[in-house]
């Protein structure tokens, strides 16, 4: 290989990596800024195959998607004194690359500076609400609040927030122990207050089951009392009617009645006299002693 062909193969080269370095591309993800020296030349919004100066500017690439943004917890006063502890997390994106490059020349940087715009926005916010207001439906409205004073204040550095949503919202430690006792000792008298209401209502109900045991049994006393005398009244009917038809058979019939209640078990000893008159049917009619 003679001089002359290393000369093209090494200005071939040259001209390849001269072309190589003006060339740069920018896909459909993100867009570009230009500078040269760090100062900012040109903005390229657009994707594809662009050209720059070689070995003079940089190319510099932006997400031009939408990010995300995980805000630290913070605590709020509410505008009732109640300090709450609010999570929250926001979704953004860059608007103008040019100013989120002078303010930020990376990413990350970018991101704390929209952070801490959203911290002073969701305290400026949620200080002016009630808690009340802040934990019920009105939340859709508060948000809309932080993002579009959020955008304001971050339309100096490039970004635009598109949402903004508060993740959890509660009541530091403390105050959740605090309310966690009052609620305790709410339910504890609330509970009290339910038992002295039954023991109210028992005495009441028994009380009433006891007049009406009471009402019923003497009712049914008098009932049984009336049907009792009606009985014994006609017993004593039919005995006087039977005594009256054969006085003779009636005697002898009560006097053996008697015999049966007296004499009924094997140890009944009676002393009496023989001529008494409990044993008259023991006598014959010839005045002797029946076997």
């Amino acid at each position: 290989m003679n001089v002359k062909s290393i000369a093209a193969i090494v200005t071939l080269a040259l001209i390849a990596f001269v072309a190589a370095s003006s060339l740069y591309v920018v896909n459909e993800r993100e867009q570009a800024i230009v500078v040269q020296f760090g100062e900012p030349k040109d903005t390229v919004p657009d994707p594809g195959l662009h050209f720059k100066k070689p070995f003079i500017e940089q190319v510099i690439f932006i997400d031009k998607r939408i990010l995300s943004l995980d805000i630290r917890p913070q605590e709020v006063l509410a505008s009732d004194q109640r300090r709450i502890l609010v999570d929250s997390f926001a979704r953004y994106k860059v608007v103008d690359p040019l100013k989120r490059y002078q303010a930020a020349a990376t990413d990350r940087i970018a991101s704390d500076l929209l952070e801490g715009i959203m911290v002073s926005t969701v305290r400026d916010v949620l200080a002016s609400q009630p808690m009340q207001s802040i934990v019920s439906g009105q939340r859709a409205e508060l948000m809309a609040q932080i993002s579009s004073l959020t955008n304001q204040r971050a339309a100096s550095i490039g970004l635009e927030v598109v949402d903004v949503r508060l993740k959890r919202v509660d009541l530091p430690i403390e105050n959740s122990q605090a309310i966690f006792r009052r609620m305790e000792t709410e339910r504890q008298q609330e509970a009290a207050e339910k038992r002295a209401e039954g023991e109210r209502d028992k005495v009441k109900i028994t009380s009433d089951a006891d007049r009406q045991v009471a009402v019923l049994v003497a009712n049914a006393e008098r009932q049984s009392q009336i049907i009792r005398g009606e009985a014994d009244g006609r017993a004593v009917k039919i005995f006087a009617e039977a005594f009256g038809k054969d006085e003779e058979f009636f005697e002898f019939y009560r006097t053996m009645q008697a015999y049966r209640a007296a004499l009924g078990k094997d140890d009944t000893r009676l002393i009496l006299s023989p001529d008494s008159e409990f044993f008259k049917l023991f006598v014959n009619s010839q005045g002797g002693q029946n076997n």
